[in-house]
């Protein structure tokens, strides 16, 4: 009777899973599945412990846009930072941090908003650190571990966007489009650190997580709801603290670019500009470039600037930094 009982039970547990899948599959919910990449599986990131991964030295070409076959070459330095022209270690130098944005995904080399401003101040030294994903928190780490190879640095600009808010943090959806998106250029699954507030209100660091993988999540669409549902759980508590954990990444890197005599401004380039008041109480520059990325603004099919709204970041910049003196 027992083994009866037992083999009913496991047959109504197997025909509810079927009904909850196929139910799920109705109302539009699918496996697990990696976005299409444009890279052409060639490894741009390379692992990093602490930082999650950087650029890797290399030429790449990339395809942007497939209908119209739009194709931008990458050339990444030693250090991980986007190819100038003029990285020359006797000049005194400007050194750009942030995300995709500021790295320039979607333009070629001399197109990116750190190559024009290059051309207006040919006697400084440019060195784009900006990196695809990153945040605050991992252009925070990266500057820590660079600046000290960067003697006559008189200017770190940091390159914001609201959603480095969420990268920040580490929150559950960040970390699903990275997993998504894994294919693009990385050899492993990425990982990211993140910063949480301790009671005394400072900055506490936590090694690199990545989204959940559970066994069949490829063929079931409920594996694929129940890591969704986990890793909402797991993080939601992270979207209290982002704004205040953002802040506390501004007033840590103004505090590094003084400690290396250098002057450093914040520059909105697509945000809602919640921080200008945050960043002036602490006595922090910033500048508002912010653009809305209509369709003449952005990468076809992408949601990153392109080349004319490069063009205006640098204009915006650089008239930014000769009206303020930042480098003289």
């Amino acid at each position: 009777m027992k083994k009866k009982e037992s083999i009913l039970i496991l047959f109504s547990i197997i025909l509810s899973l079927l009904i909850i899948e196929l139910l799920l599959r109705i109302i539009g919910f699918k496996p697990w599945n990696y976005e299409k990449t444009e890279t052409k599986n060639q490894v741009i990131f390379k692992f990093d412990p602490n930082i999650g991964w950087v650029s890797k030295k290399g030429i790449y070409e990339l395809t942007i846009n497939d209908k119209k076959k739009t194709k931008i070459k990458l050339k990444i330095q030693e250090n991980g930072n986007r190819h100038i022209g003029n990285e020359d270690l006797q000049k005194n130098k400007i050194i750009f941090i942030g995300g995709s944005f500021t790295q320039g995904w979607g333009v070629n080399d001399n197109e990116t908003f750190s190559y024009s401003i290059q051309k207006k101040f040919p006697d400084f030294s440019i060195y784009n650190f900006g990196q695809s994903g990153y945040g605050g928190l991992q252009s925070l780490m990266l500057l820590k571990k660079e600046i000290k190879n960067l003697k006559s640095s008189k200017l770190i600009i940091y390159g914001f966007i609201n959603h480095h808010e969420q990268r920040n943090v580490a929150r559950s959806r960040w970390l699903e489009i990275l997993l998504k998106y894994s294919k693009r250029g990385y050899k492993e699954i990425p990982k990211i650190p993140y910063a949480t507030l301790n009671k005394k209100d400072e900055l506490i660091y936590h090694k690199p997580v990545s989204y959940i993988r559970l066994p069949l999540r490829d063929k079931l669409a409920f594996i694929t709801l129940l890591e969704k549902f986990y890793m909402k759980q797991t993080t939601k508590y992270r979207k209290n603290i982002q704004k205040n954990v953002t802040k506390k990444i501004f007033i840590e890197m103004n505090k590094i670019s003084k400690k290396n005599q250098s002057n450093f401004l914040v520059v909105n380039l697509n945000s809602s500009n919640d921080y200008e008041k945050i960043l002036i109480d602490n006595n922090i520059k910033f500048v508002d470039c912010g653009l809305e990325l209509t369709a003449d603004l952005s990468v076809p099919n992408d949601f990153h600037p392109n080349v004319k709204a490069h063009s205006l970041y640098g204009a915006c910049i650089s008239e930014y930094i000769k009206k303020n003196k930042l480098l003289f």
